[in-house]
């Protein structure tokens, strides 16, 4: 693998950070996105994104400050990797790795003490890449939502 620069997204990469907010989350409507980014940027999140030499940005990792209750956590506030995405010819090559531990140093900059994230119940690849990359399974959950 070449070399791979990892580079906080700026105002200036908003449409890439979109663009591979899509590729991560296809269903999710472009409004939402572009909603979901501001909102990072304004409470104090980001992105990490990884940049290759020849192909550009190739990933992203999507950092959140959670100050609820976080299940499986024993601190508040604590750092949420909300996501996170390699196109397809740079998996398994380590890019996902290090945009993890850009997220992990983020969170240790400000002093929180844990990372947490979550996968769907039936997206077993991304289970496995977090328990890979030192994540430990706190429990498995369904959601509701009832309209009143």
């Amino acid at each position: 693998m070449s070399r791979i620069e990892v580079r906080w997204a700026s105002d200036d990469d908003r449409q890439t950070w979109l663009r591979l907010r899509h590729s991560l989350w296809p269903d999710c409507p472009e409004e939402i996105h572009r909603i979901e980014v501001e909102q990072a940027l304004a409470l104090g999140g980001g992105a990490p994104l990884a940049h290759h030499a020849q192909s550009g940005v190739i990933g992203f990792a999507e950092i959140s400050l959670r100050h609820e209750h976080v299940e499986g956590t024993s601190s508040a506030p604590v750092a949420y990797l909300e996501g996170w995405f390699v196109e397809e010819a740079f998996r398994r090559q380590g890019v996902g790795q290090v945009l993890v531990e850009a997220a992990a140093r983020w969170a240790t900059e400000r002093g929180l003490s844990e990372l947490a994230s979550d996968a769907e119940l039936a997206n077993v690849s991304s289970q496995n890449a977090h328990e890979a990359l030192g994540f430990l399974k706190t429990g498995r959950s369904v959601h509701y939502v009832r309209k009143l």
